[in-house]
């Protein structure tokens, strides 16, 4: 039995396997992301590590697409928001 959960917005999620909660963690928090094509790379190694559990191609799938559902749920507390760039001043007090 698998002890080893993360909580992604409103959801706890278990993870097949450490390699895919650290792929899922990557993609939480943008870490080398550069853009379509490297989500959809972690996605898919994500579905791997379902359908080396045990589960099928389309078990995997919805799995993924239940993931991403929880990772949506997540809201950026007010504080920790990033400012409008004409509201971000240097240290001179002047709006870059």
């Amino acid at each position: 039995m698998n002890s080893f959960a993360i909580i992604f917005g409103h959801c706890v999620w278990i993870p097949p396997s450490a390699k895919a909660a650290l792929v899922a963690l990557h993609l939480f928090f943008g870490i080398g992301i550069d853009g379509q094509p490297d989500i959809d790379a972690g996605e898919a190694l994500i579905a791997a590590q379902y359908m080396a559990s045990g589960k099928t191609e389309a078990e995997a799938g919805n799995e993924v697409a239940a993931l991403n559902a929880c990772i949506g749920t997540y809201e950026v507390p007010p504080e920790n928001r990033s400012p409008a760039k004409s509201d971000i001043r240097n240290a001179s007090g002047t709006a870059h």
